[in-house]
């Protein structure tokens, strides 16, 4: 039962959680940045587009507003939900001093406080374009009721998407903290979700390639904040569809805010299952009735731990120790993770844009594969190999030896990686406009590029550990890889393939390519530092500038046998050196 005062109280406890977020933000300057881009530059484009097109604004005709609109809005608000449902399940499902919160006020003030602070922590975000749509509906449209109906739609959004999105988030979470099945293969049923809710988005987003766009959702009832904004300027929507979603939008408050108050209770005062309980008893069971266990009961133990991943029983028994160990701890902490997941977002959408509106998805999606999986299959599993190791790090230093460590790190990434390669690289390969034999190309540099791509990881990840946990949301224990492991990994790895990936299927731009990296770009980095009485570099630049030229002439034939296998062969040798490198690394260690 409630309180009588808990609107007040919820109230309270939201406006202080969302202080606590922003104090948090600004202790964290790097986490900081990227949040002020993701805000300002919105703003930016916002604001140069109405400088730009201002007059035009001013003097537009009245029309009526399009089915596209509504749509994207609507598609806006889905994408809003899926993200603050993400946020939910892995970060907020659970207040902080929750035994005391939960003794001293209800249930419900503190499922709403929490939905009061996140919609706070949505309208900071989206607040300063609200503040410029609105500028542009009482000054250049001449609507001074844009002023109240702007923020309210804006407002609107904002709580309708959060309370959708904590109800899936927390339903989601009481899943996992009761089912079994659920809690054991949390990751990949929450990597099969992620991949579903972008892959939908994208779907509408780009109806060059699907044939389906944002105007098929213009029927949704979150697409129609836009017939609130436009009401009182020259533009017509509709007052029925106005009216519906102010309507719709209460009363999707009211039954989220009462679905969300249920699901909290339960997932709050449930003890969660422990999906290795049963695994347990049956092992305790197997060892009781056996008077001498052996080393391979707990092998077994830790190898159904990781299923279905297998380890094959070819490798040696510490090596495939540590393989599981690996997969075990990627597998249970899907939050180290989002390091992934961002650039991937940050450079996969730019580049599927592209090539969207160039018509050429087909020619990049088997480059691409080239380059990504091999990156992503050597950053899954050993970027941070001593400090992943926590507390046993001492134990491990002394139980198994350097080279069986390194290979054991190297067993996942190689044994998913691939296999993933050769898969993903043949099916793009498919759609391609290329020949038979650059697809095999591309599919053998594919693997090339994976075993490069794994085997020079732990070396780099022990070169830049991180042994201290960072906060992300509620969750204080997450321990990704540091920015220089992560930025130095991707030098060594995307970029020779990228240029190997263009060599295979564009030999003249990657000759082109080439010839700047190994001439121009050297010479003109050289005159810059010369200046005008640098006559000696002068003469270097030039040098180099000749070799550009020369690399430039080369023909077809020449450039992939030369510059493609000095590449290839570099990529062999910074393998062999890193790979010993990492085994010489962790037998001198010292935890001193």
């Amino acid at each position: 039962m409630a309180e009588p005062e808990w609107p007040r109280n919820a109230l309270r406890v939201g406006v202080f959680e969302f202080r606590r977020s922003i104090r948090a933000l600004w202790h964290d300057k790097s986490r900081l940045g990227f949040v002020a881009l993701g805000v300002l530059i919105p703003v930016v484009v916002l604001i140069s587009l109405t400088l730009v097109f201002a007059d035009a604004i001013r003097d537009a005709e009245a029309m009526h507003v399009q089915s596209a609109v509504r749509g994207t809005i609507a598609l806006f608000w889905l994408f809003g939900v899926y993200i603050v449902g993400q946020r939910t399940v892995s970060a907020r499902t659970h207040v902080d001093s929750e035994s005391l919160m939960l003794t001293t006020v209800s249930v419900r003030t503190v499922a709403v406080g929490l939905l009061v602070a996140e919609t706070l922590r949505v309208l900071a975000s989206v607040g300063p374009s609200a503040f410029v749509l609105t500028g542009i509906g009482v000054i250049l449209l001449g609507s001074p009721v844009s002023l109240v109906l702007v923020p309210g739609a804006v407002l609107l959004f904002a709580t309708t998407l959060v309370v959708t999105g904590s109800t899936l988030g927390y339903a989601a979470a009481w899943l996992v903290s009761t089912s079994r099945f659920v809690a054991r293969h949390k990751t990949v049923l929450g990597t099969v979700a992620s991949l579903l809710g972008v892959g939908g988005y994208f779907v509408f987003l780009s109806p060059q390639v699907s044939g389906v766009g944002p105007a098929v959702l213009s029927w949704f009832p979150m697409g129609w904040f836009v017939d609130i904004a436009i009401v009182g300027t020259r533009f017509i929507g509709s007052q029925i569809r106005a009216v519906g979603v102010v309507v719709a939008g209460i009363a999707l408050f009211a039954a989220g805010g009462m679905i969300v108050e249920r699901e909290t209770a339960d997932l709050w005062f449930t003890e969660p299952v422990d999906p290795e309980s049963r695994r347990s008893e049956r092992e305790s069971e197997t060892e009781t009735a056996d008077e001498t266990p052996s080393e391979g009961g707990r092998s077994d133990a830790l190898t159904a731990a990781v299923a279905p991943f297998v380890v094959p029983r070819v490798v040696s028994v510490p090596v495939r120790y540590v393989a599981e160990w690996a997969l075990l701890r990627t597998r249970r902490d899907p939050n180290r993770l989002m390091f992934l997941i961002i650039p991937l977002f940050a450079v996969g959408s730019p580049l599927l844009s592209m090539g969207v509106q160039s018509g050429s998805v087909g020619e990049l999606a088997a480059p691409l594969s080239v380059v990504v999986i091999p990156w992503l299959a050597g950053s899954l599993f050993s970027m941070n190999p001593l400090g992943d190791e926590g507390a046993v790090l001492p134990v491990t230093l002394t139980a198994v030896s350097g080279r069986q460590f390194v290979r054991g790190l190297m067993v996942p990434g190689l044994f998913v990686g691939v296999p993933l390669a050769v898969v993903v690289t043949a099916i793009a390969g498919a759609i391609s406009p290329y020949p038979l034999s650059e697809r095999i190309g591309l599919v053998a540099l594919g693997v090339y590029l994976t075993c490069i791509a794994v085997t020079i990881t732990p070396a780099i990840g022990m070169a830049f550990p991180r042994f201290s946990a960072i906060s992300v949301g509620q969750s204080r224990d997450i321990l990704p890889p540091r920015m220089t492991a992560i930025i130095v990994h991707a030098a060594f790895s995307i970029l020779p393939g990228a240029l190997l990936a263009v060599l295979a299927v564009a030999p003249s731009t990657g000759r082109t390519v080439l010839a700047g990296l190994v001439g121009v770009v050297p010479s003109l980095l050289i005159e810059w530092f010369a200046g005008a009485d640098g006559s000696l570099l002068m003469g270097t630049a030039e040098w180099f500038m000749n070799v550009g030229n020369a690399v430039q002439a080369l023909s077809i034939l020449q450039v992939r046998l030369i510059g493609g296998g000095a590449v290839l062969a570099g990529g062999v040798l910074i393998s062999i050196l890193l790979y010993r490198n990492a085994i010489r690394r962790f037998e001198q260690y010292s935890l001193a």
